[in-house]
C-alpha cells in the first residue's frame, strides 16, 4: 500500500490528486523534485543486468577472506575486478535510501509518504523500478485531453512567446516539445501498465470531479483523516492567448489530433475499467 508515486503529463490533474491524498490519509504527497532520482533508477536496472557483473562476481560465488587477500597479494587476473557486490543486496539499499529521504521529513500526524513527478517515464524507466523496489506501492498516472493539456502547458511553461511582437517559428518549437512529451508518456504509461498487469491506475481528468471516497477506494488507500469537502482547482494557468497564437496551434494540433486521440482513448479505457465504469 506505501508508498504512494503519482505521475502524470504535466498540467493533468497530478497536483489536485497530491493534495487530495495527502488531506485524506495518513499519506504526505510530496511535491516535484526534477526527477532527481532517475539515474539512480537506472543504476539498479544497469546493475541487474550487467554481464561483467554477472560473470566475474555474481555467478563466482562467495569467497574467503583468505581467498581475496592471496588475490590482491599475488597479482591475480581477479584481482582487477576485486569485489563483493550480492546481486540482491543493491536495490534493497537503493529502496532504503529512497524511503529515508522522502520519510524523514514527513509533517507530524502523517505516518507515510509519497511523490508526484511528472518527469518520470519521459526519457526513462524510473516507474517501473520504483514498482520493483517498492512492490506494496501504490501508483497513479493522471492525464487529460491532448488538445487542452498541450495548449496548457505551451501558456502555462511558455509564456514569454506572447510578449512582444508575434513569433510563429517559436510558437511551433514549444508545440512540437510539448505535443511529443505529451505523446511519449501517454505511451509510456500504456506500456508499462499492460506490462506490469495493471499496477499503476489511471486517472483521467473526469475522475478528479468524482467523490474523494470513491478515487481514494479505486486507489485503495484507507482514509484516516476529515476529508475536504471540496478542493479548488490547483494551479489552473492562464486562460488566454493571441487570436494568432490560438489559430497557429489549432493548424499544428491538426496535424496530431488522429494519433493523440487515439492515445487518449485508449488511456481512458483504461481509467474507466479502474473505476468500474459501466459496471452495475
Amino acid at each position: 500500500m506505501w508508498p504512494v508515486f503519482i505521475f502524470g503529463t504535466g498540467r493533468c490533474g497530478s497536483t489536485h490528486i497530491q493534495r487530495l491524498i495527502t488531506l485524506s490519509t495518513c499519506c504526505w504527497i510530496w511535491g516535484e523534485h526534477d526527477g532527481f532520482l532517475a539515474p539512480l533508477l537506472d543504476s539498479v536496472s544497469r546493475y541487474d543486468a550487467s554481464q561483467v557483473l554477472k560473470q566475474t562476481l555474481f555467478d563466482a560465488g562467495p569467497r574467503s577472506d583468505d581467498e581475496l587477500i592471496s588475490d590482491m597479494a599475488l597479482g591475480s587476473e581477479k584481482v582487477s575486478w576485486l569485489n563483493r557486490l550480492d546481486r540482491t543486496d543493491f536495490p534493497i539499499e537503493i529502496a532504503s535510501l529512497v524511503d529515508r529521504i522522502f520519510r524523514s521529513r514527513v509533517p507530524k500526524t502523517w505516518t507515510e509518504w509519497g511523490f508526484k513527478e511528472i518527469l518520470y517515464g519521459l526519457d526513462n524507466d524510473a516507474p517501473a523500478t520504483l514498482l520493483r523496489l517498492f512492490p506494496k506501492a501504490t501508483m497513479a498516472f493522471t492525464f487529460r485531453d491532448p488538445e487542452t493539456t498541450i495548449k496548457s502547458m505551451i501558456r502555462t511553461w511558455s509564456p514569454d512567446l506572447f510578449i512582444g511582437p508575434q513569433s510563429t517559428h517559436a510558437l511551433c518549437n514549444a508545440y512540437m516539445q510539448r505535443a511529443r512529451r505529451w505523446k511519449t508518456l501517454m505511451n509510456y504509461f500504456l506500456k508499462c501498465r499492460e506490462r506490469e498487469g495493471r499496477r499503476i491506475i489511471f486517472i483521467s481528468a473526469d475522475k478528479l470531479k468524482r467523490p474523494t471516497e470513491e478515487i481514494l477506494r479505486t486507489l485503495e488507500l484507507p482514509i484516516t483523516r476529515g476529508m475536504p469537502k471540496s478542493l479548488d482547482i490547483t494551479n489552473p494557468g492562464p486562460k488566454n492567448w493571441p487570436a494568432w497564437a490560438s489559430m497557429k496551434f489549432d493548424e499544428l494540433f491538426a496535424g496530431d489530433e488522429t494519433s493523440c486521440l487515439d492515445l487518449f482513448t485508449r488511456a481512458c479505457i483504461e481509467s474507466d475499467v479502474d473505476f468500474k465504469v459501466g459496471y452495475q
